[in-house]
């Protein structure tokens, strides 16, 4: 199975740039890699504010919003996105890294 969520990555990815907005420096940095090795570009941001700033400035494809972010937070990432930029995909993550890269994929598949 992990090898065909790999092939369907790397035909959906073709570099996707993906925004990882979370809690925890350490989650950011193990969810980034998965991201990396499954052949997408990714950064990832504990402060919303910096994770706002990014978005403005740099070609994005997704954001992936962990569980742990405040509703604030995560509201004020879902507005901009709903204002400024319809093309990109937000991803909201609640639970462990085992259906991360099952969520990313379903959501540039549909």
């Amino acid at each position: 199975m992990e090898d065909n969520l790999k092939e369907t990555a790397q035909s959906i990815s073709v570099k996707k740039h993906i925004v990882v907005f979370g809690k925890h420096d350490y989650i950011l940095k193990n969810v980034e890699d998965l991201l990396q090795k499954s052949d997408f570009t990714s950064v990832g941001f504990v402060n919303a504010e910096e994770a706002r700033d990014y978005v403005r400035m740099n070609p994005v494809d997704g954001i992936l919003i962990g569980g742990g972010v405040s509703p604030h937070d995560r509201q004020d990432l879902k507005d901009l996105v709903k204002s400024e930029f319809t093309h990109i995909k937000v991803i909201e993550h609640f639970g462990g890294p085992a259906t991360i890269m099952t969520e990313v994929l379903s959501a540039f598949n549909g």
